[in-house]
This record gives C-alpha cells, sequence and structure tokens, in this order.
C-alpha cells in the first residue's frame, strides 16, 4: 500500500498534475456553465419553458404537432432549419423553443413507425421498416439467418418500448451532449493522456527503472503499483469531468426536471432499446466514461513502458485514441470492410451516445448480442492484454 501511494504522489499528488487538475476543474465548469446559458438564457426563460413544457408533456397530440410545425415553418425561414441554431437564436423566446422541439419530436414519432429510408446507409429502425425486411427474408426462407435474428429482436425491442413521448428534458440532453460527444474527448482524454504518459516513461527515459524494477519491492509490486496508481489517477480526472459538468451545467437553472423520463424523449436517444429512465442513463453514461477511461489509461501504461519519452507516449496514445475518425471519414465502402475497427475504436467506443443511443448487435456463434455488451467484453479482454503485456515488458528491464 505505501508502494502504490508513492506512485499516485508521483503521478497525480504533485504540484504540477494538481495545478493541472484544477485548471481542468475550472475549464469543466465553464463548460457546463456556458453551455447551459447558452442552451436557453437566464432563469426566468427556463421556468417559463418548464411551464410551458408541462401541458405538452406526454404521448404524440395531433393538434399540438400541427400548432407546432406552423411556428417552426415561420421562424425556419427567418434562421434555417437547424433546430439547435433556431434555438439559440430565440433562447429568450421560450415558446418558439417549444414549439421546434416539439415539431422534432414529430419527426422522431413518423421515424419510430415508418422508419429511415430504404437507400439509407443507417442501420434500419422503425415498426413498418423491420416489418418489411422482416417479411421480405420469411418470403426467402431465410428465418434461421443472422439478419433475421437481428432484425426480430430489434423489431420486438421496439414495440416493447411503444411510441416515444414528449418530455421537457432540455437541460439533460445538454448534459448528454458534454458527456457524449466527441469534445468530450478532447477535455477529458487528451489531458488523461498527459497525466498518464509519465508513469513508465519518466524512468525509462533515464535509465533508472533498470535499478528500481530490480529493488527488493520486486518487479510485480512496483508495476502493480503503477497500474493502480494508473487507474486511480483515471478515475479521478473523469470524476472531476462528470462532477464538474453536472454542477454547473444545472446550476444556473436550479431544475432536474425530466430526470424520470424515458430516454427516448432525447433526440440523440430516441432510437435506444433500452428502456431506461433518464437517471438510469446518467448513471450508466457516468459508470462508462470511468470504464473506458481506465481501460485507455491502462493503454498508454504499455505504451509508456516501451518508451523513453513522455511526448512520444502522448504522441502515440492519441494517435491510436482518434484513429478510427479518419477511417470512419473515409466514408461506407471503408467503414463497412473495417467495421469492427471503427466500431470498437476509442474515439467511437468511448462515446455513451454510440453505445446507448443505437440497437447495433453482432452475431457471437449463432447468438445475437448487443453492441454495448460486446464493447464491455472486447474492452475487458483489452485491459487484460495490456496490463499483461506491461508486466511481461518490464521483465527484459530488470537487472539480474
Amino acid at each position: 500500500m505505501s508502494l502504490f501511494r508513492f506512485e499516485l504522489r508521483k503521478l497525480l499528488l504533485n504540484r504540477r498534475t494538481l495545478l493541472l487538475l484544477a485548471c481542468l476543474f475550472a475549464l469543466y465548469s465553464v463548460v457546463g456553465l456556458t453551455s447551459t446559458i447558452f442552451l436557453i438564457g437566464g432563469n426566468d426563460s427556463y421556468r417559463a419553458y418548464e411551464d410551458l413544457a408541462a401541458s405538452w408533456e406526454g404521448p404524440f397530440d395531433s393538434e399540438k404537432a400541427v400548432e407546432a410545425e406552423k411556428v417552426y415553418q415561420e421562424v425556419s425561414a427567418r434562421y434555417g432549419t437547424d433546430a439547435r441554431m433556431i434555438s439559440r437564436s430565440v433562447k429568450d423566446q421560450p415558446e418558439i423553443i417549444l414549439a421546434v422541439n416539439y415539431h422534432a419530436y414529430t419527426e422522431r414519432v413518423e421515424e419510430y413507425w415508418n422508419g429511415t429510408p430504404p437507400e439509407s446507409a443507417e442501420e434500419p429502425y422503425g415498426v413498418a421498416l423491420l416489418q418489411g425486411k422482416i417479411a421480405g427474408l420469411e418470403r426467402q426462407g431465410k428465418q434461421d439467418s443472422s439478419d433475421y435474428r437481428e432484425l426480430s429482436a430489434a423489431l420486438e425491442r421496439l414495440e416493447e418500448l411503444g411510441e416515444p413521448e414528449f418530455a421537457n428534458i432540455l437541460l439533460w440532453e445538454n448534459l448528454f451532449n458534454n458527456w457524449g460527444e466527441h469534445m468530450m474527448q478532447f477535455l477529458l482524454f487528451v489531458p488523461l493522456t498527459f497525466v498518464i504518459a509519465p508513469v513508465f516513461a519518466v524512468e525509462r527515459s533515464s535509465g533508472m527503472d533498470n535499478l528500481i524494477l530490480s529493488s527488493r519491492n520486486g518487479r510485480r509490486k512496483i508495476v502493480t503499483a503503477k497500474l493502480l496508481s494508473a487507474l486511480a489517477a483515471s478515475t479521478a480526472v473523469t470524476t472531476l469531468y462528470l462532477a464538474a459538468t453536472f454542477l454547473f451545467g444545472f446550476l444556473p437553472h436550479g431544475s432536474f426536471h425530466g430526470w424520470d423520463s424515458a430516454i427516448q424523449s432525447i433526440p440523440a436517444y430516441a432510437r435506444s432499446m433500452f428502456p431506461w429512465r433518464v437517471w438510469q442513463l446518467a448513471v450508466a453514461g457516468a459508470a462508462w466514461l470511468v470504464f473506458t477511461s481506465v481501460v485507455y489509461s491502462l493503454m498508454i501504461c504499455l505504451i509508456s513502458s516501451r518508451m523513453k519519452s513522455q511526448t512520444g507516449t502522448a504522441g502515440v496514445s492519441l494517435a491510436i485514441l482518434f484513429v478510427n475518425v479518419g477511417l470512419a471519414a473515409m466514408g461506407d465502402t471503408v467503414t463497412q470492410r473495417l467495421g469492427a475497427l471503427v466500431d470498437f475504436g476509442l474515439a467511437n467506443v468511448t462515446l455513451m451516445k454510440e453505445v446507448f443511443g443505437g440497437y447495433k448487435g453482432f452475431d457471437v456463434f449463432g447468438a445475437y448480442v448487443s453492441y454495448p455488451v460486446m464493447a464491455v467484453f472486447v474492452l475487458a479482454a483489452i485491459a487484460i492484454a495490456v496490463a499483461f503485456g506491461t508486466y511481461l515488458g518490464q521483465k527484459s528491464r530488470t537487472v539480474v
């Protein structure tokens, strides 16, 4: 335990890193605060929105949809068709924001029943579309195919969830944007890279690792202490990000309204197949960020143990983090051929929106396994492999 505390002080509890953490907390607080304020403005505007939304919450209402469509057409002619841009332009007019949000909700209801266009490159979604694809496979006698099992499972879950309802989840939507978009990786994972990078590289660059690993503490105890200190540091930095964005995201308006709504009421999670409430998604999302940051930190430890430079360690780690962003940008032809690399690349699998926002699955020995379950197995396997590789790599550094 004393060895672990010593390694933790070297990695996290030193003046330079503590100053960095203080700066990060300030940055994360500003991100949470400004993203909320820019979303709808002051307390009065949000209170007015809450009061108006209270009478609009619930199942789809065709009369409200017509009213919202009329308002949307008027404002879109002035501000464009991007809903977020409209909301930011009229953040002091909650009645317009409500109409724009209900218009977007109407489109999600339409998509629930009729689905995505047949030519869409996205995963098939929607009751009618899934029923049509399943019927087509049945006519071809492919009831035993993996496609049939996947589509049937998706349709069954979609019908169980039912038509999405409208809810006032404005601030929760903003929080999940902070937690589940690519900007989070720059705000959280990039600083985390520089915090963890020195764990082995500092001693390796000076040659001191040969002596330290050969000391009376032994290679195994020292490497274990370093890995545990890296895990503790990654958990601390991630918790700092989650706490600051959560606290200062809700602080301006002091409301948790919508915490018990279905997650399908949030646009980015409208296609999710999880029967969760918003608060459950918040817990799962926070746990997922902690878990993925731990796995990423173990990968940095392996790289750090093989390199003599902190800068080199950080560069290689960041390249691994963002490599599948480049792969995804090459278009559908490349992503279809390298599907697993894109799906389980860190730039995708660390995003809670990608993991919990859809219903992608994989055929594993004839069984349908959902993306989140596969992601846990894949990341756990990577974590075990890199930890073992770190131990193994330090064996050659020991002076006999």
